[in-house]
């Protein structure tokens, strides 16, 4: 890993490693010491997690720099610069500084005399809290994004570390980031083992010594085998309430040329703007014959947004005419007495539209499709999907779940009630 590190000609690098590897210590502690004293970088910036996870990595800087005799009797002495704090080291003899932040932190406008920060560190930004819904997620993306790299030097070396905690976390963002070649970058992955492939041999000699260390992290409660998979297989490990899971997932990327049986929206209101309320989602999909069977096709970009009311009516005007290449298609709407007049509004400019009841809590609404997405009867545009199916994998975890109350009432109103023709 390290030797990898030390290639400057790639600039945006991320590394996902099993726990213990020494991923932090080599690259928090060994990298910014050799990139300065190599003459690589005159300016690092440690990102962490939280404050204190930063003023960690400058304690142990500081303690390396003054107390590893081989170091000092090399390229020393380091004792006694000015500006030692606990965010803050100076190093006069090479011009340069290293300056540790948090997650959040400001990074822009940084700078060390001439130099803008050259070398960015970002480890473990996300926790199993940070997380837990997308809005957060989101906000860390923004954050590394709109705010700390652009606040580095344009070629500065960038390397994000840490761990796959979940389905659309930052760092699984990234990795489909830099496969799908939408951002260049390398993508390193260290599992502890793969396959009888043992990473560390010193540390874990043979395969008994893995089993070993796997038996050591196993928890007796729930999914035993959870903090093994993900934090030393790099493995994606579902919520233990979890009711769709992610293999469970199909896609299509063409629709079918076989017979059309239906088209329909589900709709989920929610008449307010304001920023705490509901969104106003309408999940589209087209039922088709495919070889011999009934199978849903999910529409790409459903809506997803806070809209006032008059905007709910002509936006479901459009999706319903476009669902249906110009010809009004069917909308079915939960019946709840203050939606009544949403509804009487969009049935007055033409849209088939009807109020649906529905008896059951929203867990086992999500409970009855799931049988139909695990069969592949219900399968997803392979783009333009993805906040919905972060909702219906994240059910009960993310802050909204509006897109999954449209989709629901779609499925189950398509696969429990007669086909017939489309309203035109």
């Amino acid at each position: 890993m390290y030797e990898d590190l030390q290639n400057w000609d790639i600039r945006f690098e991320e590394i996902i490693a099993f726990r213990e590897s020494a991923k932090s210590t080599l690259v928090m502690l060994g990298l910014p010491i050799w990139a300065i004293i190599s003459n690589k970088a005159k300016f690092p910036v440690l990102v962490s997690d939280t404050g204190t996870q930063a003023k960690q990595h400058i304690y142990n800087l500081k303690n390396e720099l003054e107390n590893n005799q081989k170091l000092i009797r090399d390229w020393g002495p380091f004792q006694g610069q000015e500006e030692w704090t606990s965010s803050n080291i100076v190093l006069t003899e090479y011009e340069a500084r290293i300056v540790a932040r948090s997650t959040g932190q400001k990074v822009r406008g940084l700078r060390h005399k001439q130099y803008r920060p050259d070398l960015g560190i970002f480890d473990d930004l996300e926790n199993i809290q940070s997380i837990r819904t997308k809005e957060q997620r989101d906000k860390n993306e923004r954050w590394l994004f709109d705010e700390a790299i652009p606040g580095l030097d344009d070629k500065a070396k960038k390397i994000i570390i840490g761990n796959l905690l979940h389905t659309d976390s930052l760092m699984m963002r990234i990795k489909q980031q830099i496969v799908t070649n939408q951002r260049d970058g390398i993508l390193r992955e260290y599992p502890i083992v793969s396959g009888e492939d043992i990473l560390w041999k010193a540390k874990y000699p043979n395969l008994e010594a893995i089993e070993e260390k796997k038996r050591s992290v196993r928890n007796p409660s729930g999914n035993p085998w959870r903090t093994w998979n993900r934090e030393y297989l790099l493995k994606i490990v579902p919520e233990e309430e979890q009711g769709v899971k992610e293999e469970w997932i199909k896609y299509y990327d063409e629709l079918p040329l076989t017979s059309l049986s239906r088209e329909a929206t589900g709709v989920d209101l929610a008449i307010s703007k304001k920023d705490t309320a509901d969104y106003t989602t309408m999940v589209s999909g087209k039922l088709y014959e495919v070889n011999g069977e009934q199978k849903l096709f999910i529409m790409p970009n459903p809506v997803n947004e806070r809209l006032t009311g008059f905007e709910t009516t002509e936006r479901a005007r459009n999706v319903s005419k476009a669902l249906g290449n110009g010809g009004f298609t069917e909308m079915w709407v939960e019946d709840v007495a203050y939606q009544k007049m949403q509804i009487e509004a969009m049935t007055k400019i033409g849209i088939p539209t009807t109020a649906v009841k529905v008896t059951t809590d929203k867990r086992s609404r999500l409970s009855m499709s799931a049988s139909y997405i695990q069969s592949g009867k219900v399968v997803f545009a392979s783009k333009g999907c993805e906040d919905l199916i972060n909702q219906i994998l994240g059910f009960g975890v993310e802050a909204h779940d509006d897109l999954v109350d449209a989709f629901t009432l779609l499925v189950n109103k398509i696969f429990g009630t007669q086909f017939n023709i489309r309203f035109v």
